[in-house]
C-alpha cells in the first residue's frame, strides 16, 4: 500500500524511526508539540494508522495501550512495568525455542507471537524512586 507522506506523517515517521522507544498516540502528540509542530490528536491517530497500514511502522498492544515502533527491529518480547508504564525489550532464544516446540506439539503453525511480562521495574521497586517518577515528591 502506498500512502501520501504529508509533512505530519513524515515528522511522525522520523520521530518513531529515530528512536528505539515505544510510542502511543499521546506520546507522539507530546513529542510533536514539544518541537513546535502544530498537530491535533486526530491527525496523530490517522497518521499512525496510515503509516502502519503502509508497513512503515509496527504496532502491538502493550497492556491496554497500542504502541508503535520502528519496523526494522528484530523480534523481541517486552517487560511492562505496571507502576510507571515503562517498557523494556528482551530476547531469549530458549523462550523462542519452547514456543515453537509447543506450537509444533499441538500441530499449530505459528505465524507470530507476542510475549509481555507484567510486573514492577527495578526503579519502581524502590519506594522513593517510584514517588519521584509519579511526581509525588
Amino acid at each position: 500500500m502506498t500512502i501520501r507522506l504529508t509533512p505530519q506523517r513524515q515528522a511522525i515517521l522520523a520521530l518513531i524511526n529515530g528512536s528505539s522507544s515505544h510510542w502511543d498516540a499521546e506520546t507522539v502528540l507530546a513529542a510533536m508539540k514539544s518541537t513546535g509542530k502544530s498537530i491535533g490528536i486526530a491527525t496523530v491517530y490517522r497518521a499512525l494508522a496510515a503509516l502502519e497500514a503502509a508497513a512503515l511502522i509496527d504496532s502491538m498492544f502493550i497492556g491496554e495501550r497500542k504502541c508503535y515502533e520502528r519496523m526494522d527491529k528484530h523480534h523481541h518480547d517486552h517487560l511492562l512495568c505496571t507502576v510507571c508504564g515503562g517498557i523494556e525489550e528482551f530476547f531469549q532464544p530458549q523462550i523462542e525455542e519452547l514456543q515453537a516446540k509447543i506450537a509444533h506439539e499441538h500441530g499449530f503453525m505459528m505465524k507470530s507471537h507476542s510475549l509481555i511480562l507484567q510486573g514492577i521495574c527495578q526503579q519502581c521497586q524502590q519506594p522513593e524512586d517510584c514517588l519521584k517518577i509519579k511526581g509525588l515528591t
